[in-house]
């Protein structure tokens, strides 16, 4: 769950200032934003913790320990996913809100901030527990740059016993607990959250 959390964390933090950047910040940095969403999401997870273990960490003077290469590669990639539903979330703000805000002598950034950013955070749960969801599982892949992760740690102890399909079927059914625990957790926020007449939709991630 470690790696979940930062890598979560990571993205949720870069991704609220990609998608702000997108739809708020100047027009010339449009193309370097949508660079970094296509290169992050147009590559599997694999690729990118081999590209940034291997290639990022192989630069003079550089050196990425596995854990660490797990945390930019995952963290990186889902901030490209989250970008996408905190812009859905944002866009779901109907303008007649910030109209009026800044028709009662609000600033931009005062509505912004005051106005739909709160809106926008309740309207991204839904996506957000999906990308939960989904990193949890990515993270099976750090074995592959030698991070003993809870798949790794099965495997050792079903070589050792023999007992792959008992190990195996754990596995699974601790992933599944984590991943619907971690849902329930997103469900129980958005309850919370909840404003009567209130209501919008954010785009979840697609793969």
């Amino acid at each position: 769950m470690v790696l979940v959390s930062v890598c979560l964390g990571l993205g949720l933090v870069l991704g609220v200032l990609l998608a702000l950047s997108y739809l708020y910040g100047p027009r010339w940095a449009r193309p370097l934003l949508v660079a970094y969403d296509r290169v992050f999401r147009g590559f599997p997870a694999l690729v990118l913790l081999f590209l940034f273990y291997f290639g990022v960490g192989s630069f003079p003077g550089v050196h990425l320990s596995p854990v660490v290469t797990v945390f930019l590669a995952l963290g990186l990639r889902s901030a490209a996913y989250q970008s996408q539903i905190y812009r859905g979330s944002l866009l779901a703000v109907t303008r007649g809100q910030g109209d009026a805000a800044r028709a009662l002598g609000m600033s931009a950034k005062q509505t912004i901030w005051s106005i739909i950013i709160p809106q926008a955070a309740y309207f991204s749960l839904p996506g957000l527990s999906n990308e939960y969801s989904i990193l949890l599982k990515d993270t099976a892949l750090a074995f592959a740059v030698g991070v003993m992760e809870l798949l790794t740690q099965g495997k050792f102890i079903a070589l050792r016993t023999q007992a792959v399909l008992p190990i195996y079927l754990t596995i699974g059914v601790i992933y599944l607990v984590l991943t619907y625990g971690g849902v329930l957790v997103f469900w129980l926020m958005e309850r919370a959250m909840h404003i009567p007449g209130l209501s919008g939709h954010s785009a979840g991630r697609m793969e």
